[in-house]
């Protein structure tokens, strides 16, 4: 069925599990803004949201609509990893859904070293879909047959930026590895491009500075407390409040390096060469081999970048222009025909 033949049957009616708008990051907004238009697009009503960082199960409203709702999709992001109490709680929610005869997909996932309770609720999900090979690979090694769709992050297309410029740099989720990124990034005069929203509430700014160093006396190391101060200001100071405008400065730089998983998304949406380095699980390595980019691209953490890297990632090359395209373009596509699946079998299809 056609995405118009679908909006004039029936809407679908489904529950979305994992909203992380809450987190106030451009990634997880645009997740968001792609899961809603294309449900939309595809006749499917989400009724009722449960938002990140929240139990569903003890939420009434949402227990609620899922007892008038059609199906469940959950958004797995980057919570399903090594047994988190947080990524089980998003998997409860395929027996749950099948327990009342109800469809359940989950989309967007991170998937890695999860136990075998984690595996056996997973079969309850009428459709899997994650967001790279790593992931892939694993779940095959169990006998699934997921889909492997990148994240829906890449469905927003950067306006164009041209000619480029300049070298522009985000964080890293792990503190430690993105405060050595800022030292590195201040010392050549790079563009801070932050990607997560912060607020002047006093424990946010509290929590921000103590990311960096997890020891409770790190903040009076003076050396260390003057850096925190200067990269949490500086988080604050240089945030954009607009996905559009932030997405567009991506565009607009000769190289981009992140520690971020989403700021490298929009960095191959926008064409913008890059290096990454590693996170908390084995997403960017995995993405960037996906999307035909040499392995260099990836580094374990700030301490290998130096001038001759940043020169040489500066540019594409070889065959990984057009092979980033191909990706792009397919995955955009894979991300279309999953919704539509969705929306037939949660019809009966």
């Amino acid at each position: 069925m056609t995405g118009e033949a679908a909006s004039a049957a029936a809407p679908v009616r489904a529950v979305l599990l994992n909203d992380t708008r809450v987190d106030r990051h451009h990634g997880c907004t645009t997740v968001i803004e792609t899961i809603d238009t294309l449900a939309a697009k595809n006749g499917i009503e989400i009724v009722a949201r449960a938002p990140a960082h929240a139990n569903w199960r003890e939420d009434d409203a949402v227990r609620s609509a899922i007892r008038e709702a059609d199906c469940i999709i959950v958004n797995g992001e980057g919570t399903i990893h090594h047994d988190r109490p947080a990524g089980k709680a998003l998997l409860a929610a395929g027996p749950y859904a099948k327990e009342r005869g109800k469809k359940a997909f989950l989309v967007n996932s991170t998937w890695q070293e999860n136990s075998a309770e984690s595996l056996e609720m997973l079969r309850d999900f009428d459709i899997v879909t994650v967001r790279e090979s790593a992931s892939e690979a694993e779940l095959v090694g169990h006998g699934f047959t997921p889909r492997r769709i990148p994240d829906l992050a890449l469905y927003h297309a950067p306006l164009a930026g041209e000619p480029r410029e300049g070298i522009g740099y985000c964080d890293s989720v792990q503190g430690p590895k993105a405060l050595a990124l800022y030292r590195k990034m201040w010392a050549i005069d790079a563009e801070p491009l932050p990607i997560v929203q912060l607020s002047l509430a006093p424990m946010e700014m509290l929590r921000w500075l103590k990311r960096y160093d997890p020891s409770v006396t790190a903040l009076l190391n003076p050396l260390h407390a003057r850096d925190a101060l200067r990269a949490t200001w500086q988080d604050y100071q240089m945030q954009t409040d607009e996905r559009d405008e932030f997405t567009a400065l991506v565009a607009e730089r000769e190289l981009i390096v992140t520690g971020r998983f989403h700021m490298m998304i929009f960095a191959l949406a926008a064409g913008t060469p890059l290096l990454a380095l590693g996170s908390n699980t084995h997403k960017i390595e995995a993405t960037l081999a996906d999307a035909g980019l040499e392995p260099w691209r990836a580094i374990p953490d700030a301490s290998h970048i130096d001038d001759a890297l940043l020169e040489r990632a500066a540019q594409w090359h070889g065959e990984e222009r057009a092979k980033l395209e191909r990706f792009v373009t397919e995955g955009r596509g894979a991300m279309e025909r999953v919704f539509a699946d969705i929306a037939a079998m949660a019809r009966g299809g």
